[in-house]
Formats: C-alpha cells, structure tokens, sequence
C-alpha cells in the first residue's frame, strides 16, 4: 500500500517540477510557432534571409525586455514561487493569444520582409511582458489567499 502512495507522490513532484521550469518556455514556444504561421499567412513563405531575420527580432524582443527590467543586466532576477507560477501560467492562453495578435498587427502594419523582423520582435516582446503581467495577478491572488488564510 505504501508503495504505490510513494509512486504517486514522487510523480507529483516531478509534474509540478516540470509545470516549474517549462511552463514559459512551452508558452513561448507555441506563441513563436504561431506567430510564424501568422506572419506566413500575412506575407507569404519567407525567402531563408527572412527566416533569420525572423529569428533575430524574437531574440532581439526578448533581449530588450531583459535589459529593461534588470536595468540593463545590473540587477538580479528572482522568480517566483511554484505555486504562483503554476497559477500565473493557467493564465498563459491570454499572453500566447494577444502575442499572436501582436505579429499579426506587425505584419499588416509593414507587409514587406521588414514584418518577419517587426512581427517576431513585437510577439516576443509582447509575451515577455504578458507573460510578467500574468505571473503578478497571480503573486497578487496568492497574496490575498494568504491574507484570508491569517484571518481564519
């Protein structure tokens, strides 16, 4: 009877490590696909010099936004809770969504191979931020859950 306690236990554990450090990057994954399939259907299969332009303005989107909130990668960043992250990723349908939404705008702001560069920067820009505003009305709902559980 222990044992099979002790299995599921342990595969809990592992799921919720698992849920811990891959949740944002799946998220992000799916949205830079997306936003691919995106950009593919607003400006046509790109020619390979697009592709890495394509693949530049994700990185550099990314970059961008690190630099900014580590006051250009002076402070340090420190996560958050598992708890808050396994709440804030539920949210991540939303920043995947308006991510998507974001290349799509690009594209159709600037419909020339300038839009690969446009759109994957501003999708992984977007996410990024997305991605913090979610976790933080989870920090926040967590905060409140605290708060209610001193009061009991």
């Amino acid at each position: 009877m222990s044992q099979p306690l002790h299995l599921r236990e342990s595969l809990e554990r592992g799921v919720r490590t698992s849920v811990r450090n891959n949740v944002s990057a799946y998220g992000y994954s799916v949205m830079i696909t997306a936003a691919f399939a995106v950009l593919s259907a607003s400006l046509g299969s790109p020619p390979v010099g697009d592709v890495f332009l394509y693949a530049g303005g994700a990185v550099t989107g990314v970059t961008v936004v690190e630099g900014v909130v580590s006051r250009g990668f002076r402070l340090r960043m420190r996560g958050e809770p598992s708890d808050v992250i396994a709440l804030g990723s539920s949210f991540s349908f939303a920043s995947v969504g308006l991510s998507v939404g974001a290349a799509a705008l690009a594209a159709s702001i600037v419909p020339t191979w300038a839009g690969w560069l446009l759109g994957s920067f501003a999708a992984s820009a977007f996410y990024v931020v997305a991605s913090g505003a979610e976790m933080a009305l989870a920090h926040e709902a967590q905060k409140r859950r605290e708060a209610e559980q001193d009061e009991s």
